[in-house]
Parts: C-alpha cells; sequence; structure tokens
C-alpha cells in the first residue's frame, strides 16, 4: 500500500509540474501539496503508523520518530515546515480569495509554484529512499 501510495504521489507531481509549465501556478501548488501529503502518508503507512485523515499531518511525524530511521528523523524538521506551508496554500489554491473577490491566478506566482514542487520533490525523494530501505 505505501508503494501505491507513492507512486500516486509522484504521478501527481507530475500534474504539478505540467501546471507550473502552463503557469497555473494556484494548480501546481495544490498538486504539489497533494503530492507531497500523499508521499508522508506512505512514509507512515511504511513504518506502520495509522496517519490521520487530514491534510497537515507533521505532528503525526513529531509523534513518531523515533519508528525512522536516524536519517529520516534528521528531516522531520523540514517536513513540518513544508506540510504547515502546503496546507495554509491548499484551501485558497483550491477556491481562491472568496472574500476579497480574487481569482485563483491572481493569487499564486511562479516563485509559489517552485517552492511546492520543491516540497513535493524533496519528500517524493525521501519517501522513495525509505521504502527502498524498508522493502528493499
Amino acid at each position: 500500500m505505501a508503494e501505491n501510495t507513492l507512486e500516486d504521489a509522484r504521478t501527481i507531481l507530475q500534474e504539478a509540474k505540467a501546471a507550473y509549465e502552463a503557469e497555473r501556478f494556484h494548480r501546481s501548488v495544490r498538486l504539489s501539496q497533494e503530492s507531497f501529503e500523499l508521499s508522508m502518508k506512505a512514509c507512515l503507512r511504511a513504518v506502520g503508523i495509522e496517519y490521520p485523515k487530514e491534510h497537515e499531518i507533521s505532528d503525526t511525524f513529531a509523534e513518531h520518530e523515533n519508528m525512522f530511521p536516524e536519517w529520516f528523523e534528521e528531516e522531520v524538521g523540514k517536513i513540518r515546515v513544508a506540510s504547515v506551508w502546503l496546507t495554509e496554500k491548499r484551501g485558497i489554491a483550491m477556491y481562491g480569495d472568496e472574500i476579497r473577490g480574487v481569482a485563483l491566478s491572481k493569487l499564486f506566482t511562479g516563485i509559489d509554484g517552485e517552492t511546492a514542487i520543491k516540497y513535493a520533490s524533496e519528500a517524493a525523494t525521501l519517501a522513495e529512499r525509505l521504502l527502498k530501505q524498508l522493502f528493499g
């Protein structure tokens, strides 16, 4: 199941990159968040942790970091920063700023898209390394 979840994360990451190339930065952010979340949930699933059914899951890593290899534990701080940043952007990247009436395409820049893709790419790489170590 963890490997399948990571495959989905990688597919969604490719969609995020395509959205970025098309200058649909809000979509690249939203899709990157989804990819990041799935990569991290693959890691939790791989070590037998039942993850919460919510988008922001960084606290779960902090609570169970001793279940991961030392090299992974060293990344938990970065995971937390990325998870919070992406989750904060997720809702607005999905719906826009309805209160101010600002369209999705006006809310995000290329820098936002680059940052989101970077976080999702790093998460997928971490997950791949962990799964390879655990399952060969």
